[in-house]
């Protein structure tokens, strides 16, 4: 790795990792952990090569001897297909984005710890079954697992490994949270706005994500760069490697405002760390961002979850599902219909309620059929016919 100096490093880092410098003056980050030897971590900090090289660190491996017993695995064992799908540019085409290649081999070395080097045919839909029935305290994670368990037997299809896939029928597991984030109220967001004013890094995280609608991936790039004649344009980061999804939204007076006001802001990026850097990752931003409601007596509240309030609160204003896909940066309109659908029965209803109270009817006389005279007494029709001759 080509030395970096101090100055251009993030400074924190994973559990258990700490800075040295060599005899050349070079800055080296090592895990460090009690009772276990000094590892050296090569690569970027939070990179790919870097937080896999941190993952043998935790489970007292290194690279070498994880090397070793890799090359070990057996033709067409679970292990060996594993490792040869790692390698693929059929997983690279499948999984663009590191994050969610991370995810995919950590489940699937987990498995192949206990499914080592059983053919890769050993695994069945019964053994699947079984696996997600282990899970299932924890859908979302049961489901991660199908995922990158289909991942690799769509591999093994590929490259004549198998002739089924066992995953073909095996459905995933209901979330127990089927609404996802917690949705910021109005009220939960005045509280925020209570415990960090204006001017403040925080208040001004929390406007840029409701009043653009950016991720954290995106909100952590915004910068003046990204403003022209009032307008804020971006590239939204999600699926970059997939598509390009541009987004150009107008900067809200209410925005322009708090950007204006914050004296500690970045040049590039309007949010930078307390150490005064851009963010390197949107987790990183994310786990400060969740200091922040913490301190506003918010746990349960988190950066997607104002990206869900704006959208709610601009259909429930009635915004259009074209309108939410232009702010949000959705190429699919079933996400737009999403916040649409629940918002139309609310206006609905708010518009129609005074329907139901009962409206008396003022001084009203309901005629009789036919005419009276003074007495009271019905007039016969002929007798009637003459009066009125």
């Amino acid at each position: 790795m080509a030395a970096r100096s101090s100055s251009d490093m993030p400074r924190k880092y994973p559990r258990y990792c700490t800075e040295d410098e060599d005899r050349h003056g070079n800055l080296r980050i090592y895990f460090r952990r009690p009772g276990q030897k000094k590892i050296r971590l090569k690569g970027i900090p939070w990179s790919e090569s870097f937080m896999e090289a941190y993952r043998l660190a935790l489970e007292g491996k290194t690279e070498a001897n994880a090397a070793a017993k890799r090359s070990k695995a057996k033709q067409g064992s679970f292990r060996g297909v594993a490792e040869e799908y790692f390698g693929s540019a059929f997983f690279f085409d499948r999984c663009p984005s590191p994050r969610t290649r991370q995810v995919r081999r950590r489940e699937l070395e987990a498995l192949y710890e206990k499914a080592g080097d059983e053919p890769i045919t050993s695994i069945t839909k019964r053994v699947v079954l079984k696996a997600m029935d282990r899970r299932k305290d924890k859908p979302e994670a049961a489901n991660t697992f199908l995922k990158a368990l289909r991942g690799l037997f769509a591999f093994a299809l590929d490259r004549e490994y198998v002739t089924v896939d066992p995953t073909t029928d095996v459905a995933k597991l209901q979330s127990r949270n089927p609404e996802g984030w917690h949705t910021w109220s109005v009220d939960e967001v005045r509280q925020y706005e209570q415990r960090h004013p204006i001017g403040t890094k925080g208040r001004l995280a929390m406007a840029l994500l409701l009043y653009t609608g950016a991720r954290r991936s995106d909100v952590v790039q915004l910068g003046r760069q990204h403003v022209r004649d009032g307008w804020l344009k971006f590239r939204v980061y999600k699926n970059h490697l997939r598509k390009h999804t541009e987004v150009e939204i107008p900067v809200l007076p209410e925005l322009q405002q708090i950007i204006d006001a914050t004296p500690e802001k970045g040049d590039l990026t309007f949010l930078i760390s307390d150490h005064g850097r851009h963010w390197s990752s949107g987790d990183s931003f994310g786990n400060r961002f969740r200091d922040w409601c913490n301190e506003a007596g918010l746990p349960h509240c988190s950066p997607h979850g104002l990206r869900k309030a704006g959208a709610t609160i601009a259909a429930e204003n009635g915004a259009t599902e074209r309108q939410l896909m232009a702010i949000y940066g959705w190429s699919d309109p079933k996400m737009a219909a999403h916040y649409t659908k629940k918002a139309n029965p609310k206006r609905l209803t708010k518009d129609a309620m005074h329907l139901i109270v009962p409206h008396q009817t003022e001084n009203e006389t309901v005629p009789l059929s036919g005419s009276v005279d003074n007495g009271g007494t019905k007039t016969p029709k002929k007798a009637r016919k003459n009066n009125a001759i």
